[in-house]
């Protein structure tokens, strides 16, 4: 009686807009909310039955009642929430009514539904309906859509800037974002963003960025079919990208220059499934246009404006490119996916890659247009992953390099890796180690690695001005989930340590190598609702090394990391070129 309590319970906050398949479908004014079969029909496996009836179930944030001095956090995220549609659900099933039950095409579905960033988690189950078929029961969690991100100040003016995103609009599966950021002396930043994560009403997704930045702008739109699983055939990809921006180098030892940089680019490219699942080759083409300039002024990018630089010069030539290639794609996957819990989410569920896969790139220049440059192009990525859900190791390595068919040398080298290492020994423990390697040889376009990164640094270290053109970090984390009752949101705590050191390379400006530097600290971890896979940190690090600009740092952060094993830091991915069509091969 319990277990039928807490179904009904379910679904009783179940949106009313879920409804039956078309089979079971009624006039508008007799359909009615989907109910769940748990503890009414025996559950089964599938094993090739017929699939009768297929019932979407569809939940807000927060499915129970929490404790009464908290119920207004309920009821507020039920306000502002608008719940996933349940035809948008329908779109990531590989499975339709009538098809005969499949355990691959359903541990699939359940995973894409995992992997879409509007949900926190997603169940397929399978029951006897007692009619010689099966009824599959869906039933998905929705993450927080709405986000409201101000910056505060202590001096005028007080709003510093300020960031709206609706991350599901009226439960369709779009984002919309608004930003702004007051700009001081230069422009104030203004930007729109959008993603239809089912363009076309379909499995595609459209993403639009147009921002007006203080010193620039920058407009991008793609459009991409994704490589989703293994049963997909085809997938492709469309881009149009154009900034213009002032890229800022660091000195050691003083503020250092900025030089006005207009990067544009297009591609257009498809990938197609060659093999059998779980060890298949993918094989494509793509046809990409980039053109790079930048200014030989260089300037000071100050609190009051530009002024002249009259430092000491970098030592360095960048080179201004504009290219046509012809790219020949291919990629070897070899992998299976285990469900685990509480990775890089505190107790949020992820499909994590085991086996192998290999994806690679070979671009040939062709002269038409104002095309005039020649070259060769190679870009490639390794992944390998093995364990399940308490002990996992993975690691990616990735790379690319130009051959000047002039000069006959290979330039713009840029490099990056990354071990990590996740053990779980019970329910509310968590040890991660990663090692992170980047590297930039022989580069012709403004590339400066630092321990300043956010994502690829040390914190403690975010006013570094020590630049390199090579960079290794260490981390080790040890994690504790505080159990709880409320179900408001999952808490833990962690302590860390880390460190790191940068080397010199001649074509990278005022890079240097240093002596081993550091960090170590506590973290308060939150995700909320609970199960949440977007972790929210309060981190409060004390530097260790010889930085003279080390500083005793608080930061709070929030990121969902569940949906790919690595995002490259922001340093290396600016010096990346644009026109490699990654999306394609981005498996979650």
């Amino acid at each position: 009686m319990r277990r039928r309590s807490v179904w009904a319970a379910l679904t009783a906050v179940a949106t009313p807009t879920c409804l039956l398949t078309a089979q079971a479908a009624r006039p508008d004014s007799a359909r009615q909310p989907p109910v769940s079969q748990q503890g009414r029909l025996a559950v089964t496996g599938c094993a090739g039955q017929r699939i009768n009836d297929i019932i979407v179930i569809t939940q807000p944030p927060y499915t129970e009642r929490l404790p009464k001095r908290f119920e207004f956090l309920r009821r507020a995220a039920r306000t502002l929430h608008s719940t996933t549609r349940d035809d948008i659900i329908r779109r990531y099933l590989l499975m339709k009514p009538g098809d005969a039950c499949n355990q691959i095409q359903r541990a699939e579905s359940e995973r894409i539904l995992r992997a879409q960033p509007f949900l926190v988690d997603a169940r397929i189950r399978v029951y006897d309906d007692e009619a010689g078929g099966v009824r599959l029961e869906v039933e998905t969690r929705d993450e927080f859509s709405t986000t409201i991100s101000p910056i505060i100040s202590a001096k005028a003016p007080v709003l510093r800037a300020l960031r709206f995103a609706e991350s599901n609009l009226a439960g369709s599966a779009r984002l919309v974002g608004l930003q702004w950021r007051d700009g001081g002396a230069y422009n104030d930043v203004i930007g729109a963003q959008f993603t239809d994560y089912q363009f076309l009403g379909q499995r595609n997704e459209l993403r639009m960025l147009g921002v007006r930045r203080e010193r620039g702008q920058q407009l991008r739109i793609d459009v991409v079919h994704p490589y989703y699983t293994d049963l997909q055939r085809y997938a492709f990809l469309g881009s149009v990208d154009g900034t213009r921006d002032y890229a800022s180098l660091l000195r050691p030892t003083s503020m250092g220059p900025a030089i006005n940089t207009t990067r544009q680019s297009a591609v257009l490219g498809a990938i197609a499934r060659v093999g059998t699942v779980g060890r298949l080759k993918l094989a494509g083409f793509s046809v990409a246009q980039s053109r790079d300039r930048y200014d030989t002024a260089r300037v000071m990018i100050t609190d009051k404006g530009f002024r002249p630089d009259t430092g000491s010069p970098f030592g360095a030539t960048f080179k201004q490119r504009n290219v046509l290639r012809v790219n020949a794609l291919f990629g070897v996957r070899l992998l299976r996916f285990v469900p685990v819990e509480g990775f890089d989410a505190l107790t949020g569920a992820q499909d994590v890659r085991v086996g192998m896969q290999l994806s690679t790139v070979f671009g040939q220049t062709i002269g038409v247009g104002s095309a005039r440059d020649h070259d060769r192009f190679i870009a490639t990525g390794v992944y390998g992953g093995v364990g399940g859900e308490k002990s996992f190791l993975g690691a990616q390595l990735a790379g690319e390099a130009r051959n000047d068919r002039g000069t006959r040398t290979w330039d713009n080298q840029i490099y990056s890796g990354r071990v990590a290492w996740y053990f779980r020994p019970a329910v509310h423990q968590l040890t991660f180690m990663s090692v992170e390697w980047s590297a930039g040889r022989n580069m012709q376009s403004p590339f400066q690695l630092s321990l300043a990164d956010f994502n690829g640094g040390i914190r403690g270290h975010r006013g570094s001005w020590t630049p390199g053109g090579e960079r290794l970090v260490a981390r080790v984390e040890q994690r504790l989930v505080i159990p709880s009752r409320l179900n408001v949101a999952d808490i833990g705590v962690a302590w860390f340590a880390e460190a790191g050191r940068l080397w010199a390379d001649p074509s990278v400006p005022y890079s240097m190598s240093t002596s081993t530097r550091g960090a170590v600290g506590m973290s308060l971890l939150a995700a909320v609702p609970p199960r949440s896979r977007r972790l929210w940190r309060l981190d409060v690090a004390v530097p260790v090394g010889g930085d003279p600009r080390k500083k005793f740092e608080v930061r709070i952060s929030n990121e969902d990391r569940t949906r790919t094993f690595w995002r490259e830091p922001d340093d290396v991915l600016r010096a990346r070129e644009r026109t490699v069509p990654t999306s394609l091969f981005t498996w979650p």
